[in-house]
């Protein structure tokens, strides 16, 4: 008696299912590898954000307490945060510098964004105490936006060549100047800018007020800065920036 040696294939409502299956758990394969990635991506935004806060504070407490005395009444301090450029637009630098065959790179970019004292900041402190509901964008008494309400050394409104400088920018790294890192910045450092506004805290001290109006006695050397950091900022003055990340902290400053 001869066997068969004839095998059954699979059939074609078999092959279906098993295809099915397999985009079934590959879509779902693929979303999670995706969710992997932005999450990454976002926890990695947040650790430069909690960095560049961290070194802002230091940076501004360290302002506060050594003002620059102009006259009796007139004081002023500086700001300054290493690294950081008033002028530089990401975009342009990667077109003039980095798609250009004719860019020279490390030295010659050096100064590229300005220099330091270029981007340091003088600022006033804010005189009026804040108050929510009558602070506008352009009181100066009560809010000071850095690096826009940014002064001279001589406490003169700073004239700025291409209008107010909106925000703090980083400049790309050594590595990235000399074209050691060419448009592959793992740590993407450009792309990251912040601003800072001021204002008079409202808490009080334990200590009656002295002017005998009942309450608490405000504490005057006592600021708040609001810190806000943006990815990508678009230097034109009709788009509207929102920050991805928002911070406040309490400065002591020294009158």
């Amino acid at each position: 008696m001869q066997r068969s040696t004839k095998r059954r294939g699979f059939t074609l409502t078999e092959i279906l299912v098993a295809l099915a299956i397999f985009a079934l758990g590959g879509t779902a394969i693929m979303a999670l590898f995706i969710t992997n990635i932005r999450l990454s991506r976002q926890a990695m935004d947040y650790t430069r954000a909690a960095e560049i806060t961290r070194n802002a504070r230091s940076l501004m407490t360290q302002a506060v307490s050594r003002p620059i005395v102009l006259g009796d009444e007139d004081r002023i301090y500086q700001f300054s945060y290493p690294g950081t450029s008033l002028t530089l637009e990401p975009k342009k630098y990667r077109e003039q510098h980095e798609q250009s065959t004719t860019s020279t790179g490390g030295a010659a970019e050096e100064s590229m964004g300005g220099t330091a004292v270029d981007n340091s900041v003088f600022f006033r402190l804010p005189k009026v105490m804040f108050n929510a509901a009558a602070a506008t964008s352009d009181n100066d008494l009560m809010i000071t936006d850095i690096p826009s309400d940014g002064l001279g050394g001589n406490g003169a409104a700073r004239n700025w060549e291409n209008g107010d400088p909106m925000v703090f920018r980083f400049k790309p790294d050594m590595m990235r100047r000399s074209g050691a890192i060419d448009g592959m910045d793992p740590d993407d450092r450009m792309a990251y800018q912040f601003d800072l506004q001021i204002r008079r805290s409202v808490l009080r001290s334990g200590v009656k007020d002295a002017k005998g109006v009942g309450g608490m006695q405000p504490m005057d050397d006592l600021f708040v800065v609001h810190i806000r950091i943006y990815k990508g900022f678009e230097f034109d003055p009709e788009v509207q920036n929102d920050p991805f990340f928002e911070w406040d902290f309490y400065v002591s400053a020294t009158r």
